[in-house]
């Protein structure tokens, strides 16, 4: 009885959220803080740009599996010295399937289409390059508490140059539609290249 009467008065308390598992169907906008370097190359160089992208869960009804998810993510980041210009996009998009481990927490894996493009400027010479591969990583999404969630994961990229990358973030979810979120992401490749970023994201949830 007292258990009832704990739950009761919870669910009449005013912007009182409860713990659910993490929504799949989501749509994020990023500013990005990125450095990117080549050990023993060339200094830091610092980067302002953008990301968009989301996630949809797939209707059960339209497939066999269960708990099946389609992603994007596009980055354009750009760095714009007084003598040199250098543009960097990519593009992540693919397959995922998720399992719930907790009522509060998701196990996913990911097969993912990977594409990075780069344009490069100076003292009137420009070099434009581009590499499309596939990427395969896991990850988890967990609602530590009703408001609070942390998503991390770890992604393996077949460029020609193996890229490992991880992202690590925590959002505030404001109501059910909208959160705040602050993030963490680093790419290392075999030839010491290395690219991070802190990222500040608003996100829709539907």
């Amino acid at each position: 009885m007292r258990k009832a009467v704990v739950a009761l008065l919870m669910l009449s308390l005013p912007g009182v959220v409860l713990a659910e598992s993490p929504n799949w169907n989501k749509v994020d906008a990023s500013y990005l803080d990125t450095d990117v370097g080549v050990d023993g190359v060339v200094d830091d160089l610092s980067f302002d740009g953008f990301r968009v992208g989301g996630s949809a869960a797939i209707d059960p009804d339209m497939v066999v599996l269960d708990n099946l998810f389609v992603f994007a993510d596009f980055d354009s980041v750009s760095n714009d010295d007084s003598n040199f210009d250098l543009d960097i996009d990519f593009l992540s998009a693919g397959i995922g399937s998720y399992k719930h481990l907790t009522k509060t927490t998701d196990l996913y894996a990911t097969v993912s289409f990977e594409h990075v493009e780069s344009e490069a400027s100076a003292f009137g010479l420009s070099e434009s390059g581009s590499d499309k591969t596939w990427g395969v990583g896991i990850g988890f999404r967990s609602m530590l508490t009703p408001n609070v969630e942390i998503d991390t994961k770890l992604d393996y990229v077949a460029f020609d140059e193996e890229l490992i990358r991880f992202n690590l973030s925590a959002f505030y979810h404001v109501t059910k539609n909208f959160s705040f979120g602050l993030g963490y992401e680093t790419h290392r490749e075999t030839q010491d290249f290395d690219i991070d970023s802190l990222s500040a994201t608003v996100r829709y949830s539907f």
